[in-house]
């Protein structure tokens, strides 16, 4: 069987987007505002340029190894974490198992980006299931649900697994499936990331001179106006993708589809490997070191777990 050729503009996207995800974790307030906008709606638009629809026939079998495939690692990590972190309270192990099976913004500190996992899981099976109706209608259900999950009601439980946070995600995501051949015929179109970028300025200078005021914190649902949900991520797309296509035709491409390629496992120990060397080593890294280890530390862990079937499956859902 020929092994179906990657698109390396995207690689290497989901390349800098992990980097923004890690930089904007790095404690840098003016950064953490800004890649704030951006950064996770950008992981899921470019996850749903790839998502392929499900027959309803084969829906459960396919959600089945999804779910599989997402969960163990999720487990496994969560498990490894609290392990370092607690050796001498492994009495308590119970309870966070429990924590990490209800999930959500209740994980905090080391597993601050766990909720991620979750919410893309629960957002491709959503997608999964509505890809069996008419497009019309799926693009209905996608609106509502992203109305809907700015109002209070909503936003006010603690949902398990950030599951409220699928109504919001599921719009960034299906907008990566719907667009996929317009992006993927001008993913390198220098007019449309250049005016995308204008605008992206202006919204900044706008903010930065107190005239806007805008937020987006996926995570702890926190998020003020839909309509500005829909514009001021999508103006930070296209410049990426163009980036992303520009860095596609050098050869320092190759590293950034390293990065590509152990973007969950720098998802995963961006944040615990920080917090050990600033609690356990005592060592207060700077936010360029932060980012720096936040990559470099679990890119080398992936290379190593990859080496192994077992280890393949328990840290990376692969065979």
């Amino acid at each position: 069987m020929v092994e179906k050729k990657r698109i390396e503009w995207l690689d290497i996207a989901k390349a800098i987007s992990i980097v923004l995800v890690v930089l904007g974790h790095s404690g840098h307030p003016f950064l953490d505002v800004y890649l704030g906008w951006f950064r996770m709606p950008l992981f899921f638009f470019l996850s749903g340029i790839l998502f392929k629809p499900v027959m309803f026939k084969s829906f459960g079998v396919w959600a089945g190894r999804k779910t599989y495939r997402m969960m163990v690692p999720y487990f496994v990590y969560g498990t490894a974490i609290f392990a370092v972190f607690n050796l001498e309270n492994l009495n308590m192990l119970p309870d966070h198992l429990y924590n990490l099976l209800y999930g959500g913004s209740g994980l905090q500190g080391p597993y601050g980006v766990f909720w991620f996992i979750t919410v893309l899981l629960l957002t491709q099976i959503l997608l999964g299931l509505m890809s069996n109706l008419y497009k019309w209608l799926q693009i209905i259900i996608v609106a509502v649900l992203f109305v809907a999950g700015h109002s209070e009601f909503i936003i006010a439980y603690d949902w398990p697994w950030n599951a409220n946070v699928v109504m919001i995600a599921v719009f960034y995501y299906s907008l990566g499936y719907y667009g996929s051949g317009i992006i993927k015929k001008y993913h390198d179109s220098f007019l449309l990331a250049a005016s995308s970028t204008v605008f992206a300025a202006v919204v900044i200078i706008l903010y930065a001179n107190g005239y806007m005021d805008y937020y987006l914190n996926l995570k702890m649902s926190s998020y003020n106006h839909f309509i500005l949900d829909i514009i001021v991520p999508l103006l930070f797309f296209m410049p990426v993708i163009y980036i992303s296509s520009i860095i596609a035709k050098f050869p320092v491409k190759e590293v950034f589809k390293v990065f590509g390629q152990y973007s969950i496992v720098i998802m995963y120990l961006h944040l615990p490997v920080n917090i050990f060397f600033r609690t356990v080593l005592e060592y207060d890294v700077t936010s360029f070191e932060f980012t720096v280890l936040g990559v470099m530390i679990p890119v080398i862990t992936g290379y190593i777990f990859s080496l192994t079937k077992p280890t393949r499956l328990l840290f990376l859902g692969q065979k």
